[in-house]
């Protein structure tokens, strides 16, 4: 904790309502799994470039690279902007990043974060970036005066991995267009406009749009595309650095996939749907949610609760009120549909009428002494119960992916 944020909670003294809990145990658990399945690199170590975009899949991404920082054999972290890898290294974050979202060209070549490699998705970004210069007669002299600062301070070099289109056709360029890249990355179509900061393919890449299918033919034919590619690109550039195709659904293909290393995305947060993965690998959900009763009360024999009335009570009860709602990343459709544990004893307490933007309303009747302040669980870091967020999920007619990013960046996350 840094002496401003000491000092500011000294004259505002506040704890939270909420608090998530993250697991490091989990999270370093989950990983050392998946090493056990990733391609090896030619020291013969286990690749998996864990990835941390959308805020480390709603758990935090300084949190999350907090955790990963001290781990060996990391090759890169993913984030999805530069945003998120500005973020990362003003924490002091070591581990190369390669960001895998689309970035300007010219945020590419002004970068002067170091260690950072950038996704480059087309020919045209592949050709801006080759083209582009630094105006240094430019008649705005204050912008002159930082862009040739920019320039003296950034990398020499622009490291990028080129995203290949195997057929998810959503980015990356065709295989018909790798010729033209190739050209492009060697210098060999027209002259580069900035000869002293050449272009580093530092990898290739591509995603599997089908890889939790049962029927893998699709699968099959993208891999069978891949290897080709990847035979292609090892002949013009015998030293790139990282080959890497497969996610968390795809590890379990590593032996047919022509790669050196692996992304680990939803998989690392223990939140894998895919059997195929859950019957090879023990995982651990990483993250829980708690918080506080802030309010009971009685509610009579047909009286109601909530927006709308959709909860009708068939005998007396005793609801309360926690704070949380879909504001706080609980899924509205969870209305008259979850529950969450309350107490030390984790009792299962139903969700009545619908979830507000700040409120649940749960039925308390069966809990005994319950008073206000007492500890609630609203998602659980165990798969099996039902507000989990796998199980959330499922109820939601959703994926875990979801529920997990929707959990909102605010809210105050605690390594545990």
């Amino acid at each position: 904790m840094n002496l401003l944020t000491w000092a500011s909670r000294q004259r505002f003294p506040y704890e939270p309502l909420i608090r998530i809990e993250i697991s490091k145990k989990s999270l370093l658990h989950n990983l050392h799994e998946f090493q056990k399945l990733a391609p090896k690199n030619h020291s013969g170590h286990p690749q998996v470039a864990p990835v941390l975009k959308s805020n480390a899949y709603g758990h935090g991404l300084i949190e999350v690279a907090k955790i990963l920082q001290n781990e060996h054999h990391i090759p890169f972290c993913v984030v999805d902007s530069y945003f998120e890898a500005i973020a990362l290294r003003v924490k002091g974050f070591k581990i190369p990043l390669l960001v895998i979202g689309y970035t300007r060209p010219e945020t590419i070549l002004n970068s002067n974060l170091n260690h950072v490699a950038f996704t480059v998705t087309s020919l045209d970004t592949l050709r801006a970036i080759t083209k582009v210069e630094v105006n240094r007669n430019s008649s705005n002299i204050k912008k002159r005066f930082f862009d040739l600062l920019r320039l003296r301070f950034r990398p020499k070099l622009v490291h990028i991995h080129l995203k290949i289109d195997t057929g998810m056709r959503r980015q990356g360029i065709l295989p018909e267009e790798i010729d033209s890249a190739i050209k492009l990355i060697k210098g060999d179509e027209g002259d580069r406009a900035d000869k002293k900061h050449p272009i580093v393919l530092e990898g290739i890449c591509s995603h599997l749009c089908d890889a939790d299918n049962v029927d893998e033919s699709f699968t099959e034919s993208q891999t069978h595309i891949w290897n080709k590619i990847v035979e292609q690109f090892r002949h013009e550039f015998s030293h790139i650095k990282y080959i890497h195709l497969s996610a968390t659904d795809g590890h379990r293909l590593t032996h047919d996939v022509a790669a050196n290393v692996s992304r680990l995305g939803i998989g690392l947060y223990g939140l894998s749907e895919n059997p195929a993965i859950n019957s090879r690998l023990d995982l651990r959900p990483v993250l829980e949610m708690k918080t506080i009763i802030t309010g009971i009360k009685k509610l009579n024999e047909g009286e109601t609760t909530g927006y709308g009335n959709t909860f009708k009570a068939s005998q007396d009860i005793t609801i309360a009120t926690i704070p949380v709602g879909y504001f706080e990343g609980f899924d509205r459709r969870l209305s008259n549909n979850g529950i969450i544990f309350v107490g030390k004893e984790k009792i299962l307490c139903p969700i009545l009428g619908r979830v507000s933007m700040n409120i649940i309303t749960i039925d308390v009747s069966h809990v005994s002494n319950i008073k206000i302040g007492d500890e609630v669980i609203t998602i659980s870091n165990n798969s099996s119960d039902e507000n989990s967020i796998v199980n959330m999920a499922r109820k939601c007619g959703t994926i875990s992916y979801e529920i997990a990013v929707h959990i909102p960046a605010h809210l105050k996350r605690v390594v545990v």
